[in-house]
């Protein structure tokens, strides 16, 4: 026969370890029952993280679960604890650009289609150098593209260099970046890779590669202007001139980051957030780190105003040569 007091110590030694058991090992069970909805949603993004976010290492996911473990203590028991905030501190602990959250609105779809005359390319020819800007990698860009490798081809004879802007430009749509880049290459251009979960949650690599464009070829020397506002899209615009050395990159160094996210939309405190997640990390061509650490750097780094009129000199004493 079992003492009473050894019988207590017993049953309350296995009343505790059961719900410690059922609290950590089935969270989704546990964060269910709760009332707390704020805590269900945080819960949510948590998975969607854990599921798609391509972790390189085990000790990576694991830092990040410790942190992560953190802020679902706070918030499971401390009803003062923001939800929003919580999930704004998870996200950053992925330091990578794209993670984020926003209060969700309905999309203006007559907004949508309307052309942004803020995101519209310019070119023009000045000095006998092709001067383009382009602010976006939008879908606005579609039409106007064809304009511009028209008027690139057209006009081959009035230029002898070309200097492309993008400082201001934040990404968009890689196809339409990588068809206008593909003018300028005769060769394909391996620029990089890509680290992503398959179905399965293993990471899978894939090879990053820039195709040139089949009939046209415009071989004349080219800067591109960057800077710190250059990013997703933009960057995997910028590798392959970077690897290459087809150009020379004026500027300061990129933002750092290409991760193609995935968007959840979950409600907190009664409101509808988005939260963007990332779900691949793209590595330069010779870089060991993803973007997100090493960003792109300028072969010239440039810090002064006038960044055109140096470009523009850059181009004029390369030509002299």
């Amino acid at each position: 026969m079992i003492p009473t007091n050894r019988l207590n110590r017993l049953l309350t030694k296995f009343y505790l370890s059961y719900n410690v058991l059922e609290r950590y090992t089935e969270p989704r069970k546990y964060f269910m029952k709760s009332k707390n909805k704020d805590e269900v949603a945080v819960r949510k993004i948590h998975e969607k993280i854990l599921e798609v976010y391509p972790f390189l290492t085990k000790a990576e996911r694991d830092i990040f679960e410790k942190r992560t473990g953190i802020y679902l203590e706070s918030l499971s028991n401390n009803k003062k604890t923001n939800g929003e905030n919580t999930v704004s501190n998870i996200l950053a602990l992925l330091k990578n650009p794209h993670a984020g959250i926003k209060e969700w609105h309905k999309p203006d779809k007559e907004f949508m289609k309307r052309v942004k005359p803020e995101r519209i390319p310019r070119f023009s020819i000045e000095n006998r150098i092709l001067m383009i800007k382009i602010p976006s990698w939008s879908m606005w860009l579609g039409p106007i593209d064809k304009k511009l490798v028209s008027f690139c081809v057209r006009n081959k004879s009035k230029y002898d260099s070309i200097l492309i802007d993008v400082r201001e430009n934040g990404g968009g749509n890689s196809q339409y970046a990588h068809d206008f880049a593909g003018i300028f290459f005769k060769k394909t251009v391996i620029y990089g890779k890509v680290t992503r979960r398959n179905k399965s949650s293993r990471l899978n690599t894939e090879i990053s590669r820039l195709e040139p464009n089949k009939t046209i070829f415009i071989g004349k020397p080219i800067v591109i202007l960057i800077s710190n506002k250059c990013f997703s899209s933009n960057e995997l615009f910028l590798a392959p001139f970077k690897v290459s050395k087809r150009a020379t990159l004026i500027g300061q160094a990129t933002a750092g980051g290409s991760a193609n996210p995935t968007s959840e939309i979950v409600k907190i405190s009664g409101k509808k957030f988005v939260v963007r997640v990332p779900t691949y990390r793209f590595f330069l061509k010779g870089k060991r780190q993803p973007i997100e650490k090493t960003k792109i750097d300028p072969d010239v780094v440039y810090k002064g105003r006038d960044i055109e009129g140096f470009a523009k000199n850059y181009l004029k004493k390369g030509e002299k040569k």
